[in-house]
């Protein structure tokens, strides 16, 4: 967008500050097994009115949608429809890697008069015979910093074409600025004026926007796309996947507390903490759940069932207690038997596993790492080893 150099003016403590997510003082957050609170987990196959999910049809047909009603109007906010001006302009392209890669990048033009936009890297197998799976997601600091700057660990580019996919990127900042001062810098400020939607939804629907020009594309199989994120765009890919039903596989790292954690527990970052820090990430109705976790109708667990039949991975880090690993397990967990009206497998093991030995032979897949915040080589190397099961016949 034209708004894409507005965060360039942030100090890089100041981003990193951001990004980190840390707590102000030790004594906001709990990282104590013994004082998590006592709750009831909602069971996503209980339909608002109080009656039992007994069918496929049933939950694809009105439990889910229900389920993403109420998350669009009590957390996220609800995301407007694709713009009627949407259209693509290939930048530029090149091969990379030796030959192994050829590097694109794509305008997403957001409006006729092409005056709002955003671009998207891509990378794909050069030579490839037929379309290829994908990965969709959002970066925090620019699509260069992906290939040459501080991100570039975490988008590994050369290894995920290697493994036979095309992964394509945009900027947060470019699309949405996260900054609560600047609400009127992005997307939400022109398009869909007076809408009620939460920075989360507005990076999620741009990775709608990603997979519109994927199916524009005949290198790229557009009905085999993964949307991953880290972090709060971690939170941002389980919203996209909600929402979208064209996305077939979702990938959550480190999202956290709105995110694949199980927000009852209020172990690491909490509503409290999450909605007065982040207040331009979701709707306003939000504000109103502010430590009453308990009084949230549903929990991360409805939402993560929401992808059923499709995979869902999820990933945590042995030092990132913030996010809440054993939170987000427990979420994983809990959708076997939501997967199971479908026929299909959730986890496989009772408890939760031993850092470092993904537990991913079912439709959902977790792993907890070694080491701290971030989407490492070891989380990719999972990921795409899961996707290759579901996306790849």
């Amino acid at each position: 967008m034209k708004f894409r150099s507005l965060f360039f003016a942030l100090s890089t403590a100041c981003v990193a500050a951001l990004l980190a997510g840390v707590p102000a003082s030790a004594q906001e957050t709990n990282y104590d097994e013994s004082k998590v609170p006592s709750y009831v987990l909602p069971d996503p196959l209980v339909m608002n009115n109080g009656k039992a999910v007994k069918s496929a049809r049933q939950w694809t047909r009105k439990r889910a949608p229900e389920i993403v009603e109420t998350f669009a109007d009590q957390m996220y906010g609800h995301i407007p429809a694709r713009p009627e001006g949407l259209h693509f302009k290939l930048l530029s392209k090149e091969t990379v890697y030796g030959g192994i890669a050829e590097r694109k990048v794509v305008r997403a033009f957001l409006d006729k008069g092409e005056e709002h936009w955003f671009d998207i890297l891509i990378h794909l197998p050069a030579g490839a015979t037929k379309p290829v799976p994908a990965f969709a997601g959002i970066n925090f600091y620019g699509n260069e910093a992906t290939i040459t700057g501080r991100s570039i660990g975490s988008w590994p580019y050369e290894y995920i074409v290697k493994s036979g996919f095309c992964v394509a990127t945009a900027w947060r900042d470019e699309i949405e600025p996260d900054d609560p001062k600047n609400t009127d810098k992005g997307v939400r400020s022109w398009y869909n004026k007076g809408g009620d939607w939460g920075a989360i939804s507005a990076w999620a629907w741009a990775l709608s926007r990603i997979l519109d020009y994927f199916e524009t594309d005949p290198a790229v199989d557009a009905s085999k796309v993964a949307v991953i994120g880290h972090s709060r765009l971690g939170k941002t890919a389980m919203w996209a996947g909600a929402c979208d039903p064209r996305f077939a596989l979702v990938v959550s790292n480190d999202s956290g507390c709105c995110g694949a954690a199980i927000s009852r527990r209020a172990f690491g970052e909490t509503f409290e903490v999450i909605a007065s820090r982040f207040p331009h990430w979701f709707c306003k109705n939000f504000q109103k759940y502010k430590g009453r976790e308990n009084d949230f109708p549903g929990d991360q667990n409805c939402l993560a069932a929401t992808f059923a039949p499709r995979p869902f991975y999820v990933a945590s880090a042995t030092e990132d207690q913030w996010a809440d690993p054993k939170g987000e397990w427990i979420c994983a967990k809990s959708l076997t038997p939501v997967y199971a009206l479908f026929g299909k497998k959730g986890l496989g093991k009772d408890t939760m596993p031993a850092p470092d030995t993904p537990d991913m032979d079912g439709s959902v897949g977790y792993h907890i790492r070694t080491g701290g915040h971030a989407l490492s080589d070891y989380d990719w190397q999972n990921y795409l080893a899961f996707a290759k099961r579901h996306l790849v016949k």
